[in-house]
Parts: C-alpha cells; structure tokens; sequence
C-alpha cells in the first residue's frame, strides 16, 4: 500500500468516527427527573434521633489517666539522684545478704531503744537497733517488737510511684522453747 492511499484510509476511519459520535449525541431530550423521596412520619424521624444519640452514647472514649505508658521500659527505672551522688550508700554489713538469708535470734525490749540480734548466712550474729539498714534493697529496721522485727523497703512500681513493702521476720519457735 501506498502511503497517500494509507493516509485516505486512517482520515475515512476518523470522519466515520466522529460523524457516528455526532449523530448519537443530537437528542434534545433532557435526562427524566429523579424519583421524590418517600415521606415518612414524623415518629420515624424520631426514632432515628433517638437512634444517634444512643450511637453517640455508646462511643468509646479513651482516657489515658491513671494507666501506664505502653512506650515506657518496664525494666529501667530512673534511680534517685540527690546533688552528692547516690541516694543510698552501703553502710551495714548486713546489706550484703538477702532478707530472707538472715534469721532473727533474740530481741532486747523494755529499754528506750530496743536491739535485735540476727544471724547471716556465716553463722555470725549483727545486732540492729531501729533505723539500721537491713538487706539487698535498702530496707530499714522500722519496728523492734518482743518477738519480731519488722523492715520496710522502699521501692518504685511500674508507674514510677513509691511503694513501702513492710517485711516480718520472727523468731522461730523452736528457739523460744528449746527441748531438753
């Protein structure tokens, strides 16, 4: 084929085109209007007021108070810092053990600042006297009673607030009576 007889071609195709776009696009005819709406009752409207409001009711709203950071590490807490350095410094021997490593043996009462004797896991004994730090986690000897002594530790929970944990430790009661 020739190219002049290509281009007759491809410019007949373009006027059927056009001149079949042109004769379908001729109507005078306006699109028929939409259906009205179907009248309700005045009680539908109300029910479906009704209805929004108790959706509206119903929502969820959330509030963050009181609940934990999902962001904040569990595992690290900040450590109270004063200007000097550490707030708490080891200052008893008896802050290398455990609290449940050591065992009271005897309790001075009746004078104005009663003692207590406990034994550490070598077998030697530590006398302790009210405010005495005791154990791993910095507790303090808060009350000396005729057979107990009572330790709180002070610690932090998971939201950062302060938390006293109050420790018994009694004689046990084969010490008291000891069988012959």
């Amino acid at each position: 084929m020739a190219p002049k007889r290509k281009w007759t071609w491809i410019w007949l195709a373009a006027f059927l085109a056009s001149m079949a776009l042109l004769c379908d696009c001729g109507s005078d005819r306006p699109p028929p209007p939409p259906p009205p709406p179907p009248k309700q009752p005045v009680q539908a409207k109300v029910a479906e007021l009704d209805l929004a409001a108790e959706a509206a009711a119903d929502s969820f709203i959330y509030t963050p108070v009181g609940k934990r950071d999902p962001f904040k590490s569990q595992y690290r807490m900040p450590k109270a810092r004063t200007e000097t350095g550490p707030s708490e410094v080891i200052t008893s021997p008896l802050q290398q053990f455990e609290i449940d490593q050591l065992k009271l043996i005897a309790v001075v009462s009746g004078i104005s600042q009663p003692r207590a004797m406990v034994e550490g896991p070598g077998g030697k004994g530590y006398t302790v006297k009210i405010g005495t730090r005791i154990g791993k986690n910095f507790g303090k000897v808060v009350k000396i009673k005729s057979s107990e002594l009572i330790i709180a530790e002070d610690y932090r929970d998971w939201n950062g607030r302060k938390v006293t944990n109050y420790i018994h430790m009694e004689i046990k009661k084969e010490q008291l009576n000891p069988q012959p």
